[in-house]
């Protein structure tokens, strides 16, 4: 209770109305409150002197359809001229410049240059999605960054993609790819540098966005540069799932040999890959 009202307080103070859209101010706030409410940010980096950023509050943000889609969201203003090296770390080299982000500042959307009541309403709409699925994974990310933290997000994230409508599901496999990077760096600086088992695994989940994204002839000709018997423990069900959903997408009726393999929790996993978009 206590930390509801403390995060209520500093909303107040971080709060501004332009365009008729309540914007925050303070990019860490608006970093906490998506991650308490399960929300995705839009951050418009924007300046006082922009025309184009003028006519958007005027003509796009004011609109009471926008109004009610920025629900979806946390909103966030960020003044260029104050806040240079948050600018300069997502490469604003013009406004206004509209991003979609999660609640750790990972970029999924961008829109560069002035966009009307209609642009602004479609990717409204595009990437309203709740990230309640993978809370947990955001906050522990958010609290402490580390292999596990960042390579348990990636994870989440790309099974999340299954979910998701393909217009979209390339962006949150891409968010998913930032955090599979970062854990891969975060290992190289580690005891686990040698681990050659999570080295592998990483590897999967790269042929397993392919597999999301429905590219079943790419995904097994990378299996294929596997040899069995040099999969690790650890990977076996993995590298399993990955052929059975790779034949049962071509529908070659090779599958059969690899299903033998799979838990039943694989069997519900591999269904959601082979539904229709």
């Amino acid at each position: 209770m206590k930390k509801i009202l403390i995060l209520s307080i500093v909303l107040i103070f971080c709060n501004v109305t332009y365009g008729g859209v309540n914007w925050l101010t303070s990019f860490e706030v608006a970093q906490k409150e998506a991650l308490a409410t399960n929300k995705l940010m839009v951050v418009d980096f924007w300046a006082s002197w922009c025309g184009p950023c003028k006519r958007m509050d005027l003509e796009s943000w004011s609109k009471e359809e926008v109004k009610l889609l920025m629900d979806n969201y946390v909103a966030v203003k960020v003044d260029i001229d104050k806040e240079r090296e948050l600018s300069r770390k997502y490469g604003v080299n013009s406004i206004p410049f509209v991003f979609v982000m999660d609640g750790n500042g990972k970029v999924i959307r961008m829109e560069r240059g002035y966009r009307n009541k209609s642009q602004v309403m479609e990717f409204l709409k595009t990437y309203a999605y709740n990230t309640a699925y993978f809370k947990i994974d955001l906050i522990n990310y958010f609290k402490q960054k580390n292999f596990v933290t960042s390579y348990r997000l990636g994870n989440k994230i790309q099974k999340y993609a299954l979910h998701l409508p393909m217009n979209v599901r390339y962006d949150f496999l891409k968010l998913a790819g930032q955090y599979f990077s970062e854990s891969e760096r975060y290992m190289k600086k580690s005891e686990m540098k040698d681990d050659n088992g999570l080295k592998q695994k990483l590897e999967l989940h790269d042929i397993q966005e392919l597999l999301i994204m429905k590219k079943s002839k790419k995904a097994l000709k990378q299996l294929g540069k596997y040899n069995q018997s040099k999969i690790f423990d650890e990977n076996k069900s993995f590298y399993a799932l990955l052929n059975y959903v790779a034949h049962k997408q071509l529908t070659d009726g090779e599958d059969s040999q690899w299903e033998s393999y799979l838990s039943e929790n694989d069997i519900k996993l591999a269904n959601l890959f082979l539904k229709t978009d």
